[in-house]
């Protein structure tokens, strides 16, 4: 395990900061953080060396292995783009820019900017060895507020129809 805390700025694509994410058997906070290639390129290569690092120790410990199997990364390239995966058991406090702290039960939702700690965990388990990263604290520096579903309703003002609909 590394103990080097990195922060990383980017926009939220998915977000469950304020309430856990509790789809399909989980129970975790988790952000994926959307950035472009240039900025992702020092937190890709700390992803990388670590499981490089691991393999190479592998290799040395068991010479005749002659492969080792490997994780999804947390981390997917997408043309210009990369997304973060950033989660934890533990719900993280929320930060305005200004360093005051945010109310814990505010909704950030995707498309806010934000900063982020995170503590790279290298891991080797059935699925193979990979990286996980795991959320700290979170600072805001755009806020997007809203609801499960954006807080607007999808259908059109319909008190000026004259006509019923016959079903």
């Amino acid at each position: 395990m590394s103990n080097n805390l990195n922060t990383i700025y980017g926009k939220a694509k998915y977000c469950y900061l304020t309430t856990p994410d509790d789809h399909f058997g989980k129970n975790d906070y988790s952000v994926t953080l959307e950035l472009s290639q240039d900025k992702a390129q020092e937190h890709i290569k700390k992803i990388d060396d670590m499981i490089a690092k691991e393999v190479a120790n592998i290799h040395k410990a068991t010479p005749g292995i002659k492969e080792v199997k490997r994780a999804p990364t947390p981390y997917k390239r997408d043309g210009d783009m990369v997304t973060l995966k950033l989660h934890s058991q533990f719900k993280p406090k929320l930060w305005a820019r200004d360093k005051k702290e945010l109310d814990p039960n505010v909704f950030v939702y995707k498309n806010s900017t934000l900063w982020a700690n995170y503590k790279p965990h290298l891991y080797n388990k059935s699925i193979g060895l990979g990286v996980t990263l795991y959320l700290g604290h979170v600072q805001i520096d755009k806020l997007v507020e809203g609801d499960g579903d954006g807080g607007a309703c999808p259908f059109e003002n319909r008190e000026e129809q004259k006509e019923g609909v016959t079903l």
